[in-house]
Parts: structure tokens; C-alpha cells; sequence
């Protein structure tokens, strides 16, 4: 099995991984989960366990999450906003830390901007159409707005959401493929910079290695491969092993 402990901006990431990691399980059918992801939050410094995105809390949670587990795979996935805008010294600070990094700090992984232009990615035709209607004329993707002004402008997209909440059943098989087909055609291009990864490639990534079918559009997989499939999970219900089906010319192309 695959783990990662994913040191988390915030209480929507947090969530995030908690719907998708009950997706996982689901899609397991009982047997071993090949993925998991564990969910840590930073503590800003009075304590509070909501600790955001800045440079030095979720760097001391990855220092205290690495003490705790010396051999564990630990990513840090934060918002591309806050590491991009410079209209604050905080922000510069930020920035300037980040760039100037020890090497005993991985490369965070990041939503870019935010994390809910990532979940947007999710989402389908008409839902974009509503966000590039919303936000194409505020200069959002090459400067990125603050929460303040950027939510009142989500919520036509997506009445009802509130920050750290989301429904259970958001992550579907279709939404994580739809996650996958829009990294081609990313809102939000990443930067050429390769110290800033983008947490959905590497999500999708992950899922990928560890559910080889799951993300494979299912059109594109012949019908005999299909009723193999089809074959081999009731034999798995039967407690009978089938020969593994290799998928892998159908991920890509």
C-alpha cells in the first residue's frame, strides 16, 4: 500500500482528502486499500490547528510530521496564491523563504491558484463556462484575488459552498476524470518552475499507479476487455484469483 502523509493548508483540503480517501475504500471492495492519504494541520502560534498556507507553519508541521515518521512519504500542499502575490510583506516573505528553502524541505505541491479553482477542475462543461464568466475579467489568473473578493464570485458557480465543507459524494469516478482530461486545459496554467508542483497531477498520478482502471474513460476499453472485467470481479467475490488484464495501452493517447 501507498501512503502519504499530506501536511494541509487548510480545513478544505482536509476535507478534501477525507471524501477522497472514503472514495477509495469504496473502490477497494473490501480488500486492502492500495492508497491512502493521512491528513495533518498546521498549528499557527497560539495553537490553533488551522494554521493556513504561510511558509513557516507548514513547514514546522512537516519538521514535527517528519520527526514522527522517519520513513513515511510526507507531502505539503498548500495555495499557489499566497507564494505568487507580492502585495504584502508577508506574502514577499513567503515567497522568498519558499525559493530560498534548506534542502531537508521537499517541494510543496500547490492548487493553483486556490483550492477552489483545484475543484473546479472536477467540475463539468457548464460549471466552467460559469467560472471563466465570473472571473475572466478580474485578472484572477495572473493576479490572484484574495477570499474575500474572490468568494462572492465562486458563489455563482457554486451556490452554497462554504469553505471547509463539501459534500460526500463530490468525488465521484466522473469527477476524478474529469480532473484528469482538465489537466490538459488547466484554469490556472502552472508555473515552468519545476519547485512548484501541481497537487492534481500528482493526485491523479497516485490514483493512476494505484488504480490502474479506475480513471480509463470506458469507451475507450473494448467490450471483451470489458466483460473480462466484468469476469474477474465476480471471481474475486468468489474468492477465485483471475490473471491480471493490462489496461495500460488505454491511460494515455
Amino acid at each position: 500500500m501507498q501512503q502519504y502523509i499530506i501536511v494541509c493548508e487548510g480545513r478544505s483540503e482536509y476535507v478534501y482528502l477525507q471524501r477522497l480517501q472514503s472514495f477509495l475504500e469504496l473502490q477497494a471492495a473490501g480488500w486492502c486499500v492500495p492508497l491512502r492519504f493521512i491528513q495533518r494541520l498546521p498549528k499557527n502560534a497560539d495553537g490553533d490547528e488551522n494554521g493556513g498556507g504561510f511558509y513557516t507553519n507548514v513547514t514546522r508541521c512537516y519538521r514535527q510530521q517528519r520527526k514522527d515518521n522517519k520513513k513515511a512519504h510526507i507531502e505539503i500542499w498548500v495555495d499557489h496564491d499566497i507564494y505568487l502575490r507580492q502585495t504584502s510583506a508577508p506574502e514577499r516573505r513567503n515567497r522568498t523563504r519558499y525559493l530560498s528553502k534548506p534542502a531537508g524541505i521537499p517541494d510543496f505541491v500547490f492548487s493553483f491558484h486556490n483550492f477552489e479553482d483545484f475543484l473546479m477542475l472536477h467540475m463539468d462543461d457548464s460549471a466552467v463556462q460559469r467560472w471563466h464568466a465570473a472571473f475572466d475579467s478580474t485578472g484572477h489568473a495572473t493576479n490572484p484575488l484574495h477570499s474575500d473578493a474572490y468568494l462572492p464570485h465562486f458563489a455563482s458557480v457554486m451556490p452554497g459552498y462554504q469553505k471547509g465543507d463539501l459534500s460526500p459524494d463530490f468525488i465521484t469516478q466522473e469527477s476524478l476524470l474529469r480532473l484528469k482530461n482538465n489537466l490538459a486545459t488547466p484554469l490556472i496554467p502552472a508555473p515552468t518552475d519545476p519547485c512548484f508542483r501541481n497537487f492534481a497531477q500528482f493526485l491523479i498520478d497516485q490514483i493512476d499507479a494505484a488504480f490502474p482502471t479506475l480513471l480509463v474513460p470506458p469507451h475507450t476499453i473494448p467490450a471483451r476487455t470489458l466483460n473480462m472485467l466484468d469476469q474477474s470481479a465476480a471471481n474475486l467475490k468468489k474468492g477465485l484469483a483471475s490473471p491480471p488484464i493490462d489496461l495500460s495501452q488505454f491511460e494515455k493517447g
